[in-house]
């Protein structure tokens, strides 16, 4: 796979820096006007506090580590600290 920049002149890609490619070679051209930097402060799961709900107030404070004990009744995880 070869990745080379150029620009269109007469619907035909001129490579830049002497780069040459076989004739009838398949290729995939991508426009960087085209190309995006994507908008995190738009992402709403960037802001999970903003509308995920509150959990309610018996949930255990240990429900991640513990998950296992409270979903099959196993004992506890001891703590590794």
């Amino acid at each position: 796979m070869v990745i080379a920049r150029g620009t269109v002149k007469g619907n035909k890609v001129i490579l830049e820096g002497g780069i040459t490619m076989p004739d009838g070679i398949s290729v995939v051209v991508m426009s960087e006007a085209e190309v995006k930097e994507p908008d995190f402060d738009a992402d709403p799961f960037l802001h999970v506090d903003d509308w995920a709900p509150e959990p309610p107030d018996e949930t255990p404070t240990d429900l991640a580590y513990q998950h296992d004990h409270y979903l099959y009744g196993i004992e506890k995880r001891k703590d590794e600290g």
